[in-house]
C-alpha cells in the first residue's frame, strides 16, 4: 500500500489541529482583528501543498493555508483535490533504514476530483507559478503549453467565470483574510537549474527586480482597490541555498574504489571553464545520478554546469532574494500590508533548526523532518511550522491569540528506532545508490 496514503489516512479523523498544551497561547485564544468568514492564499507549490514531486489530495490536506484555515475557524477552505498519485512524478520513501530506498513514480497528469466546484478555489497556489502570474491574463491553456506547465488550469479552471488572474480569482470569492506568497520561482528556477535557466526577458537569470516590483505592486493595489477591509499577509523570499537540494550533496565525495579517500568534484562554471568545487559553491542533489556513473570525478568528464550552482550564480541569486525581499518591504509598507519573513524561518532551519515539543526540525535532507523527498518543498511537519510562522505574525499584526498547530499531531517519516527518533548520518548518497531517482526532474516550486 503506497506510503503516503497510509499516512494521511491514519490522521485523517483529525484534521482539525489542536496544539499541545506549550504551544498554547498565554490568555483567552481570540482572532483580534482577523475575520475568518472567507480565507484566500495565492501562492506556488509551496502554498498548493506540493510535496515529494507531486501534488496529491493526501499531501494537501496537510498545506499550510489548510492548516491555517482550520487554526481560525475559517468554515470552508475549498482546495483543488487531486486523487494520488497526484499530478506530478511522485517520489515515495520505500524504505529507510538501514539505507534509504526512494522510487520514483512515472508522470502522471490527474484533475482535481472537485473540479466542477461553482467557484474559484480559496486555496490558489500553482506549482511553478513567478509573480507575474498574480496578474497575469493570458489564456491558462496557452500557458500550460508554453510553459510545460499542467497546473494553470487545473488550478485556475475558468476564467471567464470566475476572473483571468490570479488576483482576479482570489477577489471573486471576497476574501476577509488573505495570505500571499510568491516570488521564489523568479530566483529559484535559475538557482534551482544551476544557473543555466532564469525567469528574466532573456531566460537566464532571475526575473528583474524593477519587473518584480511592478507585477507585485499591481498585484496589490487591486488587492487594496477591490478588498480594502481585507487583512492581508506578504511572505517574503528564502535565501534559495537554504534547503536540501543545496545542502545534501558535499563538496568532495568518497572514491568509490576506495571509500577512505575523498575526490574532488570537477564541474563546467558558468563562463564555460572546468574546475572543482570548492567553498562557496553548492552541489545540486540532482547531481546524484550523474555523480552515480562518473561524471565529475575527472576533469576530462567535468559535471554539466546545471548540477553546480557556483559561488558567482550564488551572488546573483543571493542579490535577487535581497532586491525582492526590499520590494516586498516597501510594497507591504505602501499597501499597509503585513509582512511574514520566511526567510528569517528557513535560515533558523539552515542553521541550528527549531526546536518544537522535544524533536529538533532542521533543513537536513530526509533526518530533517521539514522537507519532502525532493529536497525542495516541505511536507506535512514542515507546512505546520509554515502555518505557525503566519499565525505568530496574525498574532502580532491584529491583537490576536490564536492557537497554533501542533507538529507532533501530524504525520512524518517513520521513525527509525522509536518515537521521537531520527536517522542519523549523512544520506547524501541515496541517488548514488539509487541513480534512477533523478531529483533534478522533479524540482519546481
Amino acid at each position: 500500500m503506497k506510503l503516503f496514503r497510509l499516512l494521511a489516512l491514519s490522521v485523517l479523523a483529525t484534521l482539525t489541529f489542536v496544539s499541545c498544551s506549550e504551544d498554547a497561547p498565554v490568555g483567552d485564544p481570540s482572532l483580534g482583528s482577523i475575520n475568518p468568514d472567507v480565507y484566500v492564499a495565492i501562492g506556488n507549490s509551496l502554498t498548493a501543498g506540493y510535496q515529494s514531486g507531486a501534488l496529491f489530495e493526501e499531501a494537501q490536506l496537510f498545506s499550510y493555508p489548510n492548516i491555517i484555515a482550520q487554526q481560525i475557524g475559517t468554515p470552508d477552505f475549498v482546495q483543488p483535490l487531486i486523487p494520488y498519485p497526484g499530478t506530478g512524478e511522485l517520489l515515495v520513501l520505500r524504505q529507510l533504514t538501514p539505507t534509504p530506498v526512494i522510487t520514483v513514480g512515472e508522470a502522471n497528469v490527474a484533475a482535481a476530483k472537485n473540479a466542477t466546484h461553482p467557484a474559484p478555489y480559496h486555496n490558489l497556489g500553482i506549482p511553478g507559478a513567478v509573480m507575474a502570474d498574480a496578474i497575469d491574463e493570458s489564456d491558462i491553456q496557452q500557458r500550460a503549453e508554453e510553459r510545460g506547465n499542467p497546473f494553470y488550469p487545473i488550478i485556475m479552471r475558468d476564467q471567464e467565470a470566475f476572473g483571468k488572474s490570479l488576483v482576479a480569482q482570489a477577489i471573486k470569492l471576497q476574501p476577509t483574510l488573505l495570505t500571499f506568497w510568491l516570488g521564489n520561482n523568479d530566483v529559484f528556477v535559475y538557482a534551482g537549474s544551476g544557473g543555466v535557466r532564469g525567469t528574466d526577458q532573456t531566460g537566464r537569470l532571475p526575473t528583474d527586480p524593477q519587473n518584480f516590483e511592478f507585477y507585485l505592486a499591481t498585484a496589490l493595489d487591486l488587492i487594496k482597490a477591490n478588498l480594502p477591509e481585507t487583512e492581508v499577509l506578504i511572505g517574503n523570499i528564502p535565501d534559495v541555498t537554504a534547503n536540501p537540494l543545496f545542502n545534501t550533496v558535499p563538496r568532495k565525495v568518497p572514491n568509490p574504489f576506495d571509500q577512505t579517500q575523498l575526490l574532488s568534484i570537477h564541474f563546467v562554471t558558468s563562463d564555460n571553464q572546468v574546475r572543482t568545487v570548492q567553498e562557496g559553491d553548492y552541489v545540486l542533489l540532482s547531481a546524484q545520478s550523474a555523480l552515480a556513473t562518473g561524471a565529475g570525478l575527472v576533469d576530462s568528464v567535468p559535471l554539466p554546469s546545471q548540477y553546480v550552482l557556483d559561488a558567482n550564480e550564488v551572488q546573483i541569486a543571493q542579490d535577487a532574494v535581497d532586491a525582492f525581499n526590499a520590494a516586498i518591504n516597501r510594497q507591504a509598507a505602501d499597501h499597509g500590508y503585513t509582512v511574514v519573513d520566511m526567510h528569517a524561518l528557513m535560515n533558523q532551519l539552515n542553521n541550528g533548526g527549531i526546536s518544537i515539543a522535544g524533536e529538533t526540525y532542521t533543513s537536513d535532507y530526509i533526518s530533517g523532518g521539514v522537507f519532502s523527498l525532493d529536497g525542495v518543498h516541505i511536507m506535512q511537519r514542515g507546512n505546520v511550522i509554515v502555518a505557525n510562522t503566519f499565525i505568530e505574525a496574525m498574532n502580532r499584526a491584529y491583537g490576536a491569540n490564536i492557537r497554533l498547530a501542533a507538529t507532533n499531531d501530524v504525520p512524518g517519516f517513520p521513525a527509525p528506532t522509536g518515537v521521537g527518533k531520527r536517522p542519523a548520518g549523512p544520506v547524501w548518497d541515496i541517488g548514488m545508490r539509487f541513480p534512477a531517482v533523478d531529483i533534478g526532474r522533479l524540482v519546481t516550486f
